[in-house]
């Protein structure tokens, strides 16, 4: 009994001896550094794209260690293949807290110029996003301290679709309105699928019509592929008279000025919904989309004139 004691306090001796050697050779900062917080689950959220800028909410869940608790506020920066493309500064409250993990939300704004490459290279080779965090919280018997985290994340970062037009097709031109069909290649540079949701358009055609539209139905676009998709819309013509000879006499190619907002619903668990604005300009030949619907109209009638005759021929 006395034996098996003495042995128990020699190794509870030789422990603690080895922990006070290994502190005191330790730096400080390295030590409170094994107390940091474990970031994981990211998830991107929020985000709106533009031509220049994307924006986004990054959100992380963080798991205390033994002795960390609460992240009262973080530094955070960003990088992707040694280049940064984020940063920035959160506090946060302590209503964000859920359960033991704490759940950050982290502001992002990048630029395209800056990151659209990167992120397509990301696309292709897997890179991971590399983390500095300096994160704040208070150690029980310590008192606030800072930790000091970098770490590489499995983040994807959404990559801007592209968007072209490539057909305009007038389905109807009348004195005071226009209906036209406008077809999209949307390009899904992402590693996952996509719903397109949403599709509103407002086009400017000159000086003389305003055109609106929206997505009739919802489109699949699947990943790392192109996908055509058709918007109806209507036009309100201003000066009908005067348009109309300008169509018949004038100009034949048409400036346009096109306005775009999507709503892009990603199949993936790590990113969320992502809305998109988009501006497009070109010219439409309007005398030649009138003949497409002139030969149009005819083909229609002489069909609708044979059928009659075939009917006619078999009463």
């Amino acid at each position: 009994m006395k034996k098996g004691l003495k042995i128990t306090l020699l190794v509870l001796l030789v422990l603690l001896v080895a922990g006070g050697i290994f502190f005191a050779l330790t730096p400080t900062r390295k030590l409170i550094s094994f107390l940091a917080p474990d970031i994981d689950h990211l998830r991107v959220t929020d985000a709106r794209i533009n031509e220049q800028t994307a924006t986004m909410n990054l959100l992380a869940e963080v798991k205390p260690s033994l002795l960390s608790s609460f992240v009262d506020s973080m530094e955070y920066e960003f990088s992707l293949y040694g280049t940064p493309i984020a940063k920035g500064k959160k506090t946060f409250s302590r209503a964000e807290q859920e359960g033991k993990a704490q759940v950050l939300k982290l502001p992002m704004t990048m630029n395209h110029n800056v990151t659209r490459e990167l992120v397509r290279r990301q696309e292709r080779e897997g890179g991971k996003v590399q983390a500095h965090l300096e994160a704040y919280s208070d150690l029980p018997l310590v008192g606030p301290r800072e930790f000091d985290i970098n770490q590489d994340l499995d983040l994807i970062i959404p990559a801007l679709p592209g968007q072209e037009l490539i057909d305009v097709k007038i389905n109807d031109f009348g004195l005071d309105n226009m209906e036209m069909t406008m077809t999209l290649l949307i390009d899904n540079p992402n590693h996952f699928d996509f719903y397109v949701r949403r599709y509103d358009v407002k086009m400017q055609l000159k000086d003389h019509m305003f055109t609106s539209g929206k997505l009739k139905k919802d489109y699949l676009i699947k990943a790392q592929s192109k996908t055509p998709i058709d918007i109806v819309a209507t036009s309100d013509i201003q000066k009908p008279v005067k348009t109309a000879f300008k169509t018949i006499f004038g100009d034949k190619d048409w400036p346009y000025r096109m306005v775009t907002y999507s709503v892009l619903e990603p199949k993936s668990d790590v990113v969320g919904t992502v809305a998109m604005d988009n501006v497009k300009t070109g010219s439409i030949n309007v005398m030649q989309q009138m003949k497409k619907i002139m030969k149009t109209n005819k083909a229609q009638k002489k069909a609708e004139k044979e059928q009659k005759k075939q009917e006619k021929k078999e009463s």
